[in-house]
């Protein structure tokens, strides 16, 4: 036996997850820089809540690798929809008829 969901159309809005109980924003940086052969480097910090220590790391590789200069800050931040208008809640209801297998 199934069970059945019915969609209706809804505004919703997407915004950052600041509820106490939402993930953390996490931080990292990656190394944009090519060796001599032109292969992408792609090492990166740790990632972690201290955007600071993750911005630390991209120095402390430059210091290591002069020639690369370039890096990604990638950003994890939770969000979360919203719809405007809460739906009311509608009981499921089993499909009718004979169970197919």
């Amino acid at each position: 036996m199934g069970l059945t969901r019915r969609y209706r159309h809804m505004n919703w809005t997407a915004t950052p997850d600041l509820e106490p109980d939402a993930p953390p924003t996490l931080h990292l940086f990656q190394c944009n820089g090519e060796n001599e052969q032109g292969i992408l480097c792609g090492q990166q910090s740790a990632a972690g809540e201290d955007f600071e220590a993750a911005r630390g790391w991209s120095f402390q590789h430059l210091q290591a690798n002069p020639d690369h200069r370039s890096y990604s800050h990638v950003l994890s931040r939770p969000w979360r929809m919203i719809p405007e208008i809460e739906p009311d809640p509608e009981p499921i209801v089993p499909l009718s008829g004979p169970a197919r297998g």
